[in-house]
């Protein structure tokens, strides 16, 4: 790392090496030693997802994390959160007090800004919060009265205007993280025995929503998955738009059977989305358009703007995410023949042939980026979504979900960490 630095162009060159760089030295240091060891687990890991069954670490469910490093699952498990280790480290005020503080939650301390000391933190009776902190020295006391300034621990974090106990503030962010519904968070509450009193779906709704908005802000600024665009020359992108929402009236397999009629008949004609009325129900929703790279778990999912699917809207995502020379699959939707004079070799699948409606007599199909469709509206249906207003937080809340378990992460950490980065101390 230091001989790096030395031979790089910066201006100005720094003899000390940061912790981030000492990390980064470490890493390189350990994949070098895993090249040399673990060759052929690694090769076989990237080529088809496992390791061979005679491997001699098969047993311990391995695999590659986003730093490129071989992991043991195993290990990852014995040291993840679950509702137990909540119970047992977080199961107090003072526990949750003295997480929050470790993990940069909240504040430790704080300057008086008019003495510039340490303020003295005030706990009062039947505190379940953070206390609040004191300065009682000279005009401090004089302007405030009674113990001085007071500055609310709370404060421009996470747990400002907190109205329930901590206990029941970190239990419902784990019970966030797993994705539980609302039915087992009420259910499954450990403390309901103990206040005689179970919480309600409204307080529920509402930290669940706190969380969301957490992770969209952390998920886009920290751009956690999309390290750069996917495909390139010689790979093979599929790219598909898919409609999320429900029937007004939600009733019918006819309805539901002219609906999918409906939105193909659309593909091939002129009409937009303004016109998708069925036997007098308007079909509400929202389009999305679908990326994914033959080979790669790394799926792209935008938002199309104003619910509009034109070329004029669907090749600036496409560029976003695809590089230029990328070979595109996609089915005959007019918004794509264009894509070619942008650069892309494009080959279409025509869903409509008789003979052929999935797969092409030259083998072009859709079917992978069709299949994450399923996954994807199946998560809505579990979750029972029916607020569609912010449907763009829901589509990121499932790639920040696909993110975790794509990497092996414990889902209450990075939770807590997206918190501790959007509500960042001062």
């Amino acid at each position: 790392m230091y001989c790096k630095k030395r031979n790089s162009n910066s201006e100005q060159f720094r003899s000390w090496l940061t912790a981030k760089e000492l990390n980064e030295a470490l890493i390189v240091c350990i994949k070098q030693c895993q090249k040399q060891q673990f060759s052929q687990e690694i090769e076989d890991f990237i080529k088809t997802g496992k390791v061979h069954k005679k491997s001699v670490v098969t047993s311990l469910n391995p695999f590659i994390d986003n730093d490129g490093l071989l992991r043991l699952y195993v290990r990852y498990i014995l040291n993840m959160w679950n509702l137990g280790g909540i119970l047992r480290k977080l199961g107090t005020n003072e526990q949750c007090v003295a997480f929050s503080e470790q993990e940069g939650l909240v504040l430790k301390e704080k300057k008086c800004p008019v003495h510039r000391s340490n303020m003295k933190i005030l706990y009062s009776v039947g505190c379940k919060h953070f206390g609040t902190f004191v300065c009682s020295k000279g005009t401090c006391r004089t302007k405030f009265g009674g113990n001085g300034r007071k500055i609310s621990r709370r404060k421009g974090t996470f747990f400002e205007n907190t109205k329930i106990d901590l206990i029941h503030v970190f239990y419902l962010i784990y019970a966030y993280a797993r994705g539980w519904s609302h039915e087992n968070v009420i259910l499954e509450d450990p403390y309901k025995e103990l206040n005689s009193k179970c919480l309600s779906s409204c307080t529920i709704a509402d930290w669940f929503s706190y969380c969301r908005e957490v992770i969209v802000i952390y998920y886009l600024e920290k751009k956690l998955e999309f390290s750069g665009k996917i495909g390139g020359p010689g790979k093979i992108v599929q790219i598909d738009e898919s409609k999320f929402g429900k029937r007004k009236y939600n009733k019918g397999t006819t309805i539901f059977m002219l609906y999918n009629f409906f939105i193909v008949f659309c593909k091939f004609c002129s009409f937009t989305e303004d016109f998708l009325f069925v036997s007098g129900r308007h079909i509400e929703g929202h389009w999305v358009l679908g990326m994914i790279e033959d080979g790669s778990q790394d799926l792209r999912l935008e938002v199309c703007p104003d619910n509009i699917r034109s070329a004029e809207v669907l090749i600036p995502l496409i560029q976003k995410h695809v590089q230029v020379g990328t070979t595109i699959h996609t089915d005959c939707w007019r918004a794509y023949n264009c894509l070619s004079d942008y650069g892309y070799v494009h080959k279409q699948v025509n869903h409509s042939d008789p003979e052929n409606p999935f797969v092409g007599a030259d083998g072009i199909h859709t079917q992978r980026i069709e299949a994450q469709w399923r996954v994807v509206k199946s998560f809505f249906r579990t979750k029972h979504f029916t607020n569609m207003s912010n449907f763009t937080d829901l589509i990121i809340e499932y790639l920040w979900r696909r993110y975790v378990i794509k990497f092996k992460k414990d889902a209450f950490v990075e939770l807590v960490n997206a918190i501790k980065f959007v509500y960042e101390l001062k």
